[in-house]
Order: structure tokens, then sequence, then C-alpha cells
């Protein structure tokens, strides 16, 4: 049986709330009996021990997850998120020893329900953001929250459909390089990405270095309410020099982006994306890259 978006909202924040609590023996019931993340399959008993025999000593041991933003789509029973975390790493990090101050990790995904119990779930973390500061622990690091960021006032509305219409439309310019057709559905595409980068040169950059990159929608999530579109995105195109830590080798690679857009009458004003550049860096190495394990 289908659950209800409040009924899908209290699961997840309950399930949160367990591992905030440390009740690792509570999480099995919040879990369909298999529960697939990120590839890997779990049964709600093999989950709660991964949580809390690796999720948990990876971040010092105290775990306190604060929600960010939670999109749902009721007739697809899926959930999309945004959460937050400060922990003390006191064993090593990505290559990086501790250095007994917090770090901010932010974590991004969608989940899907069955019966109610969490199904599936698609997670990303910025581990570079992560490298950041644990290479430079006296530099203030200041990420942008979508919880920060008040639902603007707006005169025109768009349905959820017309939403996810124009998002589609505006994956597909990009696709075709239609670059003319970019301020048709973006308000100063100059300043919009993540509060403070310049998206329209960010995505110059990104071109330049591969060329023929593409992007595929996986899982798109619209909230006519907020007019916010979350979206899991796929790319895939060939390096044609160094960008990010890619190499150019003739070989193309693929990665994925979470983003979260919001509209104002019609148009998207603002992006908070993140990339996950290691699963593109993992392809060109030969042996694996550390990485962190998602919190839930």
């Amino acid at each position: 049986m289908s659950a209800s978006d409040s009924e899908l909202v209290v699961t997840i924040r309950s399930w949160a709330k367990c591992v905030n609590e440390k009740r690792w023996d509570d999480l099995p019931k919040y879990m369909h009996s298999t529960y697939n993340q990120n590839g890997i399959e779990y049964t709600p008993e093999s989950w709660a021990t991964h949580v809390r025999e690796h999720v948990a000593p990876q971040l010092g041991g105290d775990i306190r997850i604060h929600e960010d933003s939670i999109m749902v789509d009721e007739s697809a029973q899926c959930v999309a998120f945004s959460l937050w975390l400060k922990f003390k790493p006191d064993m090593p990090l990505l290559g990086y020893q501790p250095k007994g101050r917090d770090v901010l990790l932010i974590e991004h995904g969608f989940i899907w329900f069955t019966g109610g119990k969490l199904s599936k779930g698609l997670f990303l973390i910025n581990s570079d953001d992560i490298r950041k500061q644990l290479a430079n622990p006296n530099t203030e690091f200041a990420p942008s929250l979508i919880s920060e960021y008040p639902v603007p006032r707006a005169e025109r509305f768009l349905s959820r459909q017309q939403l996810e219409e124009v998002l589609r439309t505006y994956v597909d310019i990009f696709n075709a390089r239609q670059m003319t057709e970019y301020s048709k559905y973006v308000h100063q595409p100059e300043r919009m990405l993540n509060n403070k980068d310049l998206a329209r040169r960010i995505m110059a950059d990104t071109l330049a270095a591969i060329p023929d990159l593409q992007v595929k929608i996986h899982t798109l999530i619209a909230d006519e309410e907020l007019q916010r579109v979350a979206v899991w995105l796929k790319f895939t195109g060939t390096p044609v020099k160094e960008y990010a830590g890619l190499v150019a080798n003739g070989r193309a690679v693929h990665f994925t982006e979470h983003a979260t857009y919001q509209f104002v009458d019609g148009k998207i004003q603002r992006i908070w994306g993140v990339m996950d550049l290691d699963e593109a860096r993992q392809q060109q190495q030969q042996s694996p890259m550390l990485q962190v394990v998602p919190v839930i």
C-alpha cells in the first residue's frame, strides 16, 4: 500500500532520528525487506550493521543529521532530500589525518519507498568540499544550504507538470548547445549557482574541457508550492584537456549531479548543484579511490 507524502516525510525524519540517537536496532523497522543503496543490496539488518560499524566510526562516532530540504513525489513514492551534519573525524579520512576540527558534510539524494518503507536510495556527497576542509582546517567553509534561502515572491506560478517541462527543455538546450535560448529559461544566468559562482563561466569551462558532454535526466521531482525541481542527472563525455582532476586520455567518463532548481515567474533563478567528479576520476584510475561512505 502506498504512503501519503506526509507519511514519507515522517519516515525519513524518524530514520534520521534513529541514527542521531544511535538506536541502530530500530533502523530495520523503517526499511523494506531488501534495500539497495547506490547499487549495493542490503537487508534491513545488514544495513543497520553497516551504519553502526562503518558509517559511525568514519564520522568520529557522533552523527547529528540536520534536514536541509525534502521534496516528495507521492505518486512515485519517492523523496528528494538534502541533509547536512558536522562531525569530527578521529581516524584518517580521504587520505587526511584527523585535525581535531569539525568538518561539514552535505548529502543529497533520492529515496524510493515500497509499502511505506525505504527500498532504494541514490546518494551523493561532495568529497571535494570535504577534502578542502581537511587540507585547510583553519579555513572557513560556508556551504550553500537550500534552507537558508526563503522561497521568493512571484507573480507567476508554474504547475508541477510545467516545472518538469521547463526543466526538461533546459536540459535539451544544454545538450543541443543552443545557448542563445538560455536566457528564455534563466533569470540572470551569470549569477545563480550555489549563491556565489558564475554559472555561465562554469558551464563554459566545463564544455571547453569536455566539448561533447551530454546529460540525461534520471529522476526528477517538482514541488508546485515551493516552485522547485530536484533532479538526478547523468553526464557522459570525453575530456580533451585536464579538468578538475580528469585527464585527456581519449576515453569517455560518466558522472552524476544532484541539483535543485528554484523557479521564479517561470524561470530558473537559482541552482544548488553538486557533481560527483570522484565517480569520473575513479574511471581513470586503476586502484580504488578513498571515498566517504554515505551517511544514511
